[in-house]
């Protein structure tokens, strides 16, 4: 999953991700079991 920049009507973010039927942005951060956390680096130019 990647956390989108969107936000339910109450304040949780919205997730993207490919479970099952096709890339889909909805509200499933509560429905299934965080198991990391990751960040991309920023490159410094």
């Amino acid at each position: 999953m990647i956390v989108s920049d969107r936000k339910t009507t109450d304040g949780w973010p919205l997730v993207i991700h490919n479970i099952g039927s096709g890339t889909r942005e909805e509200d499933s951060l509560r429905n299934v079991p965080i198991t990391g956390h990751y960040r991309w680096k920023r490159s410094v130019c």
